[in-house]
């Protein structure tokens, strides 16, 4: 059971991740400054590919926790760090056009490869 909710925390990082990214394609180009930093905030309630990317966010923290309180970090880390990234590549890619090099491919590979590693009995 703490497997299906570290997956459900996972996808709801990876699926906040995405909508962050199309939610800012929508609002445009920040300038990095402290005015800019603050006008987002009343942003993120009028653009609902923010509002909804932070309610996925919020929900995957809150899991989060949960997974912590019954895994050990150095399995459950490892495990969500490596899927956020690898899902987050194939969705930037899938749904974004983004372009994925083939040494990117290679490092997906060799990350989900260490997640078999991890569990691999000594």
């Amino acid at each position: 059971m703490i497997y299906l909710i570290l997956a459900v925390s996972i996808l709801f990082t990876v699926l906040a991740q995405l909508l962050f990214k199309k939610g800012m394609m929508v609002l445009g180009g920040l300038d990095f400054s402290l005015a800019n930093v603050l006008s987002v905030i009343p942003n993120i309630f009028k653009n609902l590919y923010l509002l909804f990317g932070t309610i996925f966010f919020g929900i995957a923290f809150l899991l989060w926790f949960f997974v912590l309180s019954k895994l050990k970090l150095n399995i459950a880390y490892p495990i969500s760090a490596s899927l956020n990234l690898s899902l987050v590549v194939l969705g930037s890619w899938l749904f974004f056009r983004e372009s994925v090099s083939f040494i990117q491919i290679l490092g997906v590979v060799l990350i989900i490869s260490g997640i078999f590693l991890i569990f691999a009995k000594s």
